[in-house]
């Protein structure tokens, strides 16, 4: 996932995690840093997930 990736899936995680507690005013750090967290986690699975290079089945 490149940087530009990275930030759009944040900002909607982000949204989706501000509508999901009503649409609070005052909380976007915290949702912010949720899904950038949410974001990296995603990141390292996938990472996790993909086949090694010269591995044998």
């Amino acid at each position: 996932m490149n940087p530009t990736e990275r930030e759009t899936r944040i900002r909607e995680l982000a949204r989706e995690i501000w509508e999901a507690e009503g649409r609070p005013d005052g909380q976007q750090e915290r949702h912010w840093g949720m899904a950038e967290r949410l974001v990296d986690a995603e990141i390292r699975a996938a990472a996790e997930d993909a086949p090694s290079h010269g591995a044998t089945p």
